[in-house]
C-alpha cells in the first residue's frame, strides 16, 4: 500500500467498504502521483544535463581564449548573435524538454488536486452512509 492510499485509508472509518469506483480513483491517484515523482526525477536529470552543457560551453570558450593568449593572438570570441546560435544549438533541446516536463507537471498537479478532493469527499460520504446504516 502506497503512502497516498495509506493517507486515504486513515480517513476511512472502521468497517466501511469502499466501492470499486472509488478504489479505481484511488489507484488513478496513485498512478498520477508516481508519474509526478518520475517527472521530478527527469527534471533533475535534465537540469544536471543543462548545467553540464553550460559548464562545457564556458570551458570551451575559456580554452579558446587561453590558447589565443598563449599564441599572443587577440581573442575575438563569438559576438552576441553567434553566442545565441551556440547556446540554441547546445541548450535548445534541453530547454524544450524542460518546458514540456514543467507543462506536464502543471496539468498533472491540477488533476491530482482535483482527484484528491473527489476521493476525500467520496470517503466522507461512504463514512456517513455507513454510520447512518449502523443507526438503523
Amino acid at each position: 500500500m502506497s503512502r497516498s492510499s495509506k493517507g486515504f485509508a486513515r480517513l476511512v472509518n472502521p468497517g466501511v467498504v469502499l466501492n470499486p469506483e472509488l478504489n479505481q480513483k484511488i489507484f488513478a491517484f496513485e498512478t498520477m502521483t508516481a508519474e509526478r515523482c518520475d517527472l521530478d526525477l527527469e527534471l533533475s536529470q535534465l537540469r544536471k544535463q543543462q548545467d553540464d552543457t553550460e559548464d562545457n560551453l564556458a570551458e570551451a570558450l575559456a580554452e579558446d581564449e587561453f590558447q589565443c593568449n598563449l599564441r599572443g593572438q587577440q581573442f575575438n570570441g563569438p559576438n552576441e548573435d553567434e553566442l545565441q546560435v551556440i547556446l540554441k544549438n547546445h541548450l535548445g533541446g534541453i530547454i524544450s524538454k524542460l518546458a514540456n516536463k514543467y507543462e506536464r507537471i502543471i496539468y498533472l498537479d491540477a488533476d491530482i488536486r482535483k482527484l484528491k478532493g473527489t476521493i476525500e469527499k467520496a470517503i466522507t460520504a461512504a463514512n456517513e452512509e455507513s454510520a447512518a446504516a449502523a443507526l438503523m
